[in-house]
């Protein structure tokens, strides 16, 4: 079987468009550093190429894309998968990751009397506290953000996600901590945990 391998501006694109399972292109441009009408022409290659499907202004990637970024990735990071000043920082990920989750479980749920509830957010100290906690914790990445950057700059837009999220929950948006349907802190962490686990080839620790 032939190796589809993707040259660098191909595979940004596709790889954005997995990590969020579906995005225009107009989001597409605010991770890659191109202009949107750029990023449709790359989806018309890459829906070309069976590698997405696209379904009006948004696209979604095939099964067949899965195989394909796995392959690419190793190809385009293969250096950086040996660079001990990456892999230094990389290797603390874990802790934190598991420091961020236990944070984001007790950003959802209050215990109360032993019991775990949903958090209503009206104990506003309480959310606070832990929405200091999640800010420690994003500025915990900068070293491994900082080391991946000076290799691929396309990693410096997350740092410019978090603070944008971040800087809507100061000003009182609570829901750029965590809702789904936005570019909240945990959207952006969960999209940059996968992306460092492609770029890096290694596996997601149960």
């Amino acid at each position: 079987m032939t190796q589809t391998l993707l040259d660098k501006r191909l595979y940004d694109v596709l790889n954005a468009v997995a990590l969020k399972k579906m995005a225009t292109a107009a989001a597409v441009s605010e991770i890659v550093d191109l202009g949107t009408d750029q990023v449709r022409e790359i989806f018309a290659e890459l829906a070309h190429s069976d590698l997405l499907a696209l379904m009006g202004e948004t696209a979604l990637p095939t099964d067949a894309s899965g195989p394909v970024l796995v392959d690419s990735a190793a190809a385009i990071y293969g250096p950086i998968r040996d660079d001990p000043s990456v892999l230094q920082v990389a290797d603390k990920f874990e802790d934190v990751n598991s420091r961020f989750l236990r944070t984001m479980s007790a950003w959802q749920q209050i215990e109360v009397g032993g019991r775990k509830l949903a958090n209503d957010h009206s104990d506003s100290a309480y959310d606070a506290k832990v929405i200091s906690t999640i800010e420690r914790l994003v500025s915990r990445l900068e070293g491994l953000l900082e080391a991946l950057s000076e290799k691929d700059a396309r990693f410096r837009t997350y740092v410019g996600r978090f603070e944008r999220s971040l800087e809507k929950v100061d000003a009182g948006d609570i829901a750029f901590v965590s809702d789904p349907t936005k570019d909240s802190v945990h959207n952006v962490w969960f999209e940059f945990h996968e992306d460092l686990l492609r770029t890096l080839g290694r596996a997601r620790k149960e």
